[in-house]
């Protein structure tokens, strides 16, 4: 059913067995046999310790951890390493590595350690599925709901959690009761780890809401509760599907409803384009608001493709569905030269030595589109790359009113060769997407009336896409060390972006628009391929030595990325100002003060 991942996952049902057996329907221990850990009494200290009293402070999770349940006693201690155990069972966004770290520094606190031969320390090597860079920053809340759920359990009659335990739609129920459930990830993992047949390894609410949405074609009748959708939707899935494994983070599956240029910015972009018709991407440079414009033109005409065939002829279409993407997205790079006469009309020296206006790019580009007719073709997008990079007002003309009174038809103040007319007319199935550097032109330098035609998402520097992108860069070099080894390195140093960040960003000389997009920094990958040679030894250290200094790596990369392009926007300081500021900023990334 639902267990196809692309990670090796065997290990890991046999832990999530060993805490429903060992720690729910008894009060005995993942980690140690024979030992009873997950006792109510326990569970009330740590609640008491943890839950009851929150540390709100800046400090790292670890070091208010300790604070909270270090000096609680080993018992607690033990508890709370366990616990941290089932929160880090189901995420493969974190690395094996760093998961047995935590743990073992928590067990660390009552004299104890995890074997690497442990079943739980195994399990660590893989994950089911990512639970996103939300999922660490809400740690303190994932772990009070799992430690609230847990006491409320062990206050069920013993026949009762043997029932709810084998049932997945009473476990369900069960906790749903626990308060605030709709939002903890934690919620959806421990379903899933419980009854993989049943649940889907989706760790959010809003992409099962999205999935049924893409799908809710396939059943007649709308059930009980989203699972239980994605439970029935699976099954028409896998009759439509036959003969091969099914997931929805998968292809063919994944490309019908979900969005990978979403990570970083607020809303759903597919959506809120489908609202508009027309939305600018901005932001800093290098946070790949390129990239993620063509995979949004991808979503838009893969969702109108399943809306118009329907599940099954879509699924039975994908050859088409591609070629209508290959031919249907259009893509601009403007530029200063750019203009009103390239994108709507120009005046042109005729054949007869006269003179004639002609249609620009856009009025071509829709008398193309035109060529179908709008029942039997999908949607176009047109990319307006770098888009205030010219006078856009201008150059959109009257095409600015268009684009909200679509299907509407205007005259153009020219005749063409023939003495007619030349109209304009934008179809509602023709959306735009424009990127925009803040620092080219300031945002607020936009035509308000211009603005107002458009909707704006930012895209941050994203430390998930960091992480990502540098996973699937390293694996390509192929230099045979395991991403596992490193990602706590690789984590560190989007940690440390991300912290460079809140400096430029609080820099009275720089600002917000000066931050740094995630493309800077992953040159740091080929740099650390050659600093470790064709035979990796290094068990530590890669990025960071022992004293959380960066290493060459991290350092070419600010040498020869970071700095000049710095040194480019303090341009306009005097020199001593320019180097003390791109001194103190240095210090930022190279021994940074970071934590978790």
């Amino acid at each position: 059913m639902a267990r196809h991942t692309e990670h090796d996952t065997s290990r890991i049902y046999p832990v999530a067995e060993a805490f429903r057996a060992n720690c729910l329907l008894r009060d005995g221990s993942l980690l140690s046999e024979g030992s009873s850990v997950w006792r109510p009494d326990v569970l009330d200290q740590i609640h008491k310790a943890f839950v009851a009293t929150p540390d709100e402070g800046d400090r790292s999770f670890i070091v208010k951890f300790k604070d909270q349940v270090g000096k609680a006693g080993p018992e607690v201690v033990r508890l709370a390493a366990e616990i941290l155990c089932v929160y880090f069972l189901f995420p493969s966004n974190v690395g094996g590595a760093r998961k047995r770290q935590v743990v073992n520094e928590v067990l660390g606190w009552a004299g104890d350690s995890l074997p690497e031969s442990h079943l739980v320390s195994s399990a660590f090597s893989n994950g089911i599925g990512s639970g996103g860079q939300g999922y660490n920053t809400r740690r303190p809340f994932e772990i009070a709901f799992l430690i609230d759920l847990v006491i409320a359990w062990k206050k069920l009659p013993t026949d009762r959690q043997a029932a709810v335990a084998a049932d997945p739609w009473l476990c369900q129920e069960f906790v749903d009761s626990i308060d605030e459930a709709e939002s903890k990830q934690l919620r959806h993992m421990l379903l899933y780890l419980l009854f993989p047949d049943h649940f889907e390894r989706i760790a959010s609410g809003n992409h099962k809401r999205r999935i049924i949405k893409a799908f809710s074609g396939l059943v007649d009748s709308e059930p009980e509760d989203e699972d239980r959708a994605i439970l029935a939707i699976r099954g028409k899935l896998e009759k439509l599907l036959p003969n091969q494994p099914l997931d929805f983070y998968w292809s063919p599956l994944v490309e019908a409803w979900y969005d990978d240029s979403e990570g970083a910015s607020e809303g759903a972009p597919l959506e809120v384009i489908q609202h508009k018709k027309q939305i600018v991407l901005y932001g800093p440079p290098g946070t790949g608001k390129t990239f993620r414009a063509k995979k949004l033109a991808e979503r838009v005409i893969r969702s109108a493709a399943l809306s118009q065939m329907g599940p099954a002829r879509y699924f039975q279409s994908q050859s088409d569905v591609a070629a209508a993407i290959q031919n249907n997205v259009h893509r601009l790079q403007l530029h200063p030269a750019y203009s009103y006469e390239d994108f709507i009309r120009a005046l042109h020296i005729s054949s007869g030595g006269g003179t004639e206006y002609r249609a620009g790019y856009l009025p071509r580009l829709i008398e193309d589109i035109e060529k179908k007719p709008r029942a039997e073709r999908l949607p176009h997008v047109l990319i307006l790359d770098e888009m205030n990079r010219t006078d856009l007002s201008r150059m959109l003309g009257e095409c600015f009113s268009l684009l909200e009174d679509r299907n509407q038809t205007i005259e153009l103040p020219a005749r063409d060769g023939d003495g007619a007319a030349m109209k304009l007319r934008v179809p509602d199935d023709l959306f735009v997407i424009g990127t925009m550097n803040l620092i080219d032109q300031s945002i607020e330098q936009i035509d308000f009336a211009l603005r107002r035609r458009f909707l704006w998402l930012l895209c941050p520097f994203d430390a998930e896409a960091l992480l990502g992108a540098a996973e699937a860069k390293w694996k390509d070099l192929k230099s045979g060390l395991d991403w596992d080894r490193i990602e706590p390195d690789f984590r560190k140093l989007a940690s440390a972006a991300a912290a460079l960040n809140r400096q430029i960003h609080d820099s009275p000389l720089l600002g917000a628009q000066y931050e740094i997009g995630h493309t800077y920094l992953l040159d740091v990958v080929v740099f650390l391929r050659n600093f470790l040679g064709p035979r990796p030894t290094r068990k530590q250290n890669y990025l960071w030595n022992k004293k959380g200094e960066a290493l060459e790596p991290v350092v070419q990369v600010w040498n020869l990325s970071l700095r000049p392009l710095l040194e480019q926007y303090l341009a306009g300081l005097d020199a001593t100002a320019r180097n003390a500021e791109l001194d103190r900023l240095s210090k930022g990334l190279l021994k940074p003060t970071v934590t978790e």
